[in-house]
């Protein structure tokens, strides 16, 4: 295979099931101004992939490749870019194009990997954990003694909101979609966790907190769980709707604005205006990784040829933690 010609990549020439991800090759040119050329080390499985896939979110060219984080090393660069070099350790969180061996990228989305941080922790890692910090730092800043309620406690998302929660002090109550995943959950230092495919949530929470309900919801899986964490929300409380990989919920403002209830659906985006907000960000993850607020990273790892199956094993519930794709 010649350098910065053919690569290997994952294309989609339509929209739909998993069995639309089609692995192929592709020639990549040279970067233009401000790009470089990334050889990717840990590509990351999102959900946000699964919407990009199945229609959720609308494409109109293709062929595709979707995917929006990975990290590898730089192999080349093009003029004007000043702050990346060849051979930099680094990664990105939201950048379409992510599932292949190489790509050309703007060097504007790059993020520095520190060198005690693996490929494969920080592909794990950096829009979770980036997500999880602007989350319990930013939209709703936790408290010592809150009680809070964080929904796909073994997902992704959910196990570092978690475990970063109980280190400033939360008391955490998590859900899993099924009982095979609780001791992952426990294993976060979670107070309680409620298995949704044989527990109550309501009757589970009011007996944990003697009726008193919560004071915030982290939430990503949306329609199936909207309803019955609004029952154990207290008056007043905070509701963050980060994702709905159930469904969008129905959203009744009359019964927000009774209870005074502070809804909020927070994005990246509106946290992170700049370059600089985003590296701070990034460092301050870093050091929660050095210092053990994450716990130990160890991700899924399938081969990028496989992605149809790992698409289909995280729609259907059945990964714990992060996902990640090796070529």
């Amino acid at each position: 295979m010649e350098k910065n010609n053919e690569t290997r990549v994952i294309r989609m020439s339509r929209q739909g099931s998993p069995a639309v991800l089609e692995y192929g090759l592709e020639t990549i040119g040279t970067p233009n101004a401000n790009q470089v050329v990334l050889s990717q080390k840990a590509i990351a499985l999102n959900f946000v992939d699964v919407m990009f896939r199945n229609g959720t979110f609308p494409i109109n060219n293709f062929p595709v490749t979707i995917g929006v984080e990975a990290a590898g090393i730089v192999e080349s660069v093009g003029e004007n870019v000043k702050d990346i070099a060849v051979g930099d350790r680094v990664g990105y969180f939201f950048a379409l194009g992510a599932y292949g061996e190489r790509r050309l990228i703007n060097a504007s989305e790059l993020i520095k990997i520190p060198d005690d941080v693996s490929f494969d922790q920080a592909a794990s890692i950096m829009a979770k954990g980036l997500t999880a910090r602007m989350l319990i730092k930013q939209a709703y800043p936790v408290k010592k003694g809150d009680t809070i309620l964080v929904h796909a406690a073994a997902g992704g998302v959910g196990s570092l909101i978690s475990r970063w929660a109980k280190a400033l002090g939360a008391i955490v109550i998590g859900t899993v979609g099924s009982s095979g995943k609780k001791s992952y959950a426990l294993g976060h230092g979670i107070d309680l966790v409620i298995s949704l495919d044989t527990e109550d949530l309501t009757e589970s929470v009011d007996n944990f907190t003697k009726g008193k309900g919560v004071d915030a919801v982290f939430d990503g899986v949306g329609n199936a769980t909207f309803n019955d964490s609004l029952n154990v929300l207290k008056t007043g409380g905070t509701y963050l709707l980060f994702g709905n990989s159930s469904g969008i919920p129905d959203i009744d403002n009359k019964v927000l604005n009774d209870r005074k209830i502070n809804f909020i659906r927070p994005n990246l985006g509106s946290y992170f205006p700049d370059k600089a907000s985003i590296h701070f960000a990034a460092t301050e993850m870093f050091d929660a990784l050095r210092n053990g607020i994450l716990g130990e990273i160890n991700p899924t790892i399938y081969s990028l040829s496989d992605v149809a199956k790992a698409h289909q094993d995280l729609e259907s519930s059945a990964t714990k933690g992060s996902i990640i794709f090796h070529i």
